[in-house]
């Protein structure tokens, strides 16, 4: 029986596709042709230059169009600033318009950065309690801490590039894992400063990939529509309390991604640091045997800031934040997604199959129901590995970038173009 249903199970992914595996989620659906060049292409772009300021930026970028204003280091987070040629047409989808493009990248949080006080970054990555951003008599804002610190620092840095732009130079946010987190906040610091028709007439939109969500809300004004289901892709409470459109941010995911479930009851990360053995090192001590135990023992007992780091990630790293803007995933092909679920583990980045948009109140439940990541799962070191390569900023540029030369060969304006649709 259990066979039968095995074989069921598989039968219906590969003929339907993912519309069956989310079929309790009414917000998941594929990208519609006529929005490629915007949510896919264009995306693309700013995800490979978001991976450029890992790598030797300034050739990187040229190579993508994009002149280098200026390169620095803030509060350990390296930012660089570019300016480009755009089509205002490939963000908003009204008139073929060229305009200059400021664009303000941030970088995530980099292992193998010598430059950077890696641990200290670490300890304030980990400071996750939530303080408050924004209150008025309906709803009220609340943020990372940490993220916040380091946001304001880069704000007061990075500030002088958007007053020099020209009067019709637009502007875009972009960055990986934590990098896309404080490029979001980086815009609602400055929708704060200079108002919201400042934002929406200046900054065409936030890119972010692989980012962690660092927003919560307490509001009375949206609950009935929260109850109801309604707070759909074009629709971010958040982001509203600003008066700001979902769609100034897109935000992308690899769904075996673990970190779009940092700092939310969906993170798979976080017991990991809770679960340890009353000298502090031993971790998994009430599970069974896996075998990063010893590796990550001996790890922990020859980091001299770990006790510090510890105390700190276990009180204040679980929190409950949500996502912000509208949410895309890049999946594989469901054929790629069966073998990985029932067979065997692969850690390689697979092609981008399809790109599907599904809303901020259901991007996580729907990861954690379809993309399961469990803590013991995690832990073992096939999971460990793809976890942290789907992560790796590769993993929204390549695959992305190929994905979306695939679908710029077709005359998007064909309605009846079935590519991309399952």
């Amino acid at each position: 029986q259990y066979t039968a249903e095995l074989l069921q199970y598989a039968n219906g992914v590969l003929a339907d596709g993912y519309q069956t595996l989310f079929q309790n989620y009414a917000s998941f659906r594929p990208v519609s042709s006529i929005d490629w060049r915007k949510k896919i292409v264009k995306a693309s772009e700013f995800g490979a230059l978001s991976g450029a300021i890992y790598e030797d930026a300034t050739l990187k970028a040229n190579e993508m169009g994009h002149s280098m204003v200026a390169q620095g280091k803030t509060a350990e987070i390296g930012w660089m600033v570019t300016d480009s040629l755009q089509n205002l047409k490939d963000f908003n989808g009204d008139e073929a318009t060229p305009t200059l493009v400021r664009t303000i990248v941030l970088r995530g949080y980099d292992a193998s950065d010598e430059d950077v006080d890696r641990e200290g970054l670490l300890n304030t990555i980990c400071t996750a309690s939530p303080v408050s951003l924004f209150r008025d008599d309906k709803s009220l804002v609340q943020v990372h801490e940490g993220m916040l610190y380091i946001a304001e620092l880069l704000m007061r840095e990075i500030e002088q590039y958007i007053d020099s732009t020209a009067p019709n130079h637009k502007i875009v946010f972009a960055g990986h894992s934590i990098g896309g987190s404080l490029s979001i906040l980086l815009m609602i610091l400055l929708t704060k400063s200079r108002g919201a028709s400042f934002v929406r007439d200046n900054v065409l939109r936030v890119y972010t990939f692989g980012s962690p969500p660092i927003f919560s809300m307490e509001t009375t004004s949206n609950l009935k529509r929260l109850a109801n289901g309604e707070e759909s892709g074009d629709f971010c409470s958040i982001l509203d309390a600003f008066d700001l459109p979902a769609s100034i941010v897109y935000s992308y995911s690899q769904p075996w991604d673990p970190i779009p479930r940092l700092y939310t009851p969906y993170d798979p990360l976080y017991p990991l640091i809770d679960d340890l053995g009353d000298d502090g090192y031993t971790p998994w001590v009430s599970g069974p045997p896996r075998t990063l135990r010893p590796i990550l023992k001996t790890i922990l007992e020859n980091w001299e800031g770990w006790p510090s780091y510890r105390d700190n990630a276990r009180f204040k790293l679980g929190q409950d934040y949500r996502s912000v803007g509208e949410q895309f995933l890049l999946l594989p092909e469901p054929i790629r997604y069966l073998t990985d679920r029932l067979v065997s583990v692969n850690t390689a980045v697979p092609e981008i199959d399809a790109v599907y948009s599904i809303s901020s109140r259901e991007l996580l439940p729907a990861l954690a129901e379809v993309f399961t990541l469990e803590t013991l799962q995690i832990s073992l070191v096939p999971v460990a590995i793809r976890s942290f390569i789907h992560h790796f900023y590769p993993a929204y540029d390549a695959p992305f970038v190929a994905f979306a030369s695939s679908l710029d060969e077709v005359d998007a304006s064909n309605p009846d173009d079935s590519r991309n649709i399952e």
